[in-house]
């Protein structure tokens, strides 16, 4: 790629899964001109050190003593300056040689403000009802089209959209809603022919807390004064999942997840940002 761009990856206690997520992020951007942040907010973990054994100690490693994700994002914004594009890649996300420049290209071209690649689950160590409503998700029209995260690529015109990060959970689906409240549909698109392998929930109750949060972060965006990105045909789609016996049981175990998840976030008691399929057990 001739042009160069930048990536911001907020971490928080990611030790676990860097030596898998930082090769690969190596691997996907090789020969690229490319300015890679890592900002480690809150860790108290070797998450850092970890970066540095991994990628070298010219690493551009950020330290940040409070967590949060969208402290994290701003720090990275700030130390990329005007290099645009760039893009937000959650730490525990990857993707294949390729794709990021698949995700980039339009960006440069100046074809759309903001992509997304399409998603999948990793799966290994998760129970069999935590894959099953992760495959109903992700079948999903929701998933399929409207979905823009974990990794997000921006222009320089759809970051002016607004000025600092907010101190919200839902930092994804913020950025979805401003560029569909200030840009035209055709300014956003997921990039079908690259993929990113995210981290889920290994449990059932791993996926409660997760949509927990998600809720959390449409309520949040609804007090901004924006719209939840909402899919066409997402309920009719979720329907005749429940009703076919190849997706009952994941369909079934989605929706119970949901109404479970409206109790866990009136009980939760904290926003602050966490990975849930590092503390299943912990927290259950």
């Amino acid at each position: 790629m001739d042009l160069g761009y930048g990536i911001i990856v907020p971490v928080r206690n990611e030790a676990a899964l860097l030596p898998v997520t930082v090769p690969r992020l190596l691997a996907a951007t090789k020969g690229d001109q490319v300015r890679i942040i890592w900002v480690c907010n809150g860790c108290t973990d070797d998450s850092a050190k970890m970066i540095r054994c991994l990628a070298g100690p010219a690493a551009e490693v950020i330290e940040l003593a409070r967590p949060g994700k969208t402290t994290a994002l701003q720090a990275g914004d700030d130390a990329l300056g005007g290099l645009f594009p760039r893009l937000y890649l959650d730490a525990d996300t990857w993707l294949r040689p390729g794709d990021i420049a698949l995700l980039m290209q339009p960006l440069l071209s100046g074809a759309v403000d903001l992509v997304a690649p399409r998603l999948r689950f990793d799966v290994a160590g998760a129970s069999g009802i935590a894959a099953r409503i992760g495959a109903c998700w992700l079948s999903l029209p929701h998933a399929q089209t409207t979905a823009f995260s974990n990794a997000i690529g921006l222009s320089s015109a759809a970051r002016a959209l607004w000025g600092k990060w907010p101190e919200i959970i839902g930092d994804d689906a913020f950025v979805a809603a401003i560029v569909a409240a200030h840009m035209p549909p055709l300014r956003k698109q997921v990039i079908d022919t690259a993929l990113a392998t995210i981290s889920m929930p290994r449990s059932f109750n791993g996926w409660v807390r997760m949509r927990a949060r998600w809720l959390q972060g449409e309520a949040e965006l609804v007090r901004l004064g924006f719209s939840p990105p909402r899919a066409a045909r997402q309920r009719s789609s979720l329907l005749r999942q429940l009703v076919f016996p190849s997706t009952a049981v994941g369909a079934w175990a989605f929706l119970v997840a949901r109404v479970l998840a409206k109790v866990a976030r009136a009980d939760a008691t904290t926003s602050a940002w966490m990975p849930d399929r590092m503390t299943d057990v912990e927290r259950f």
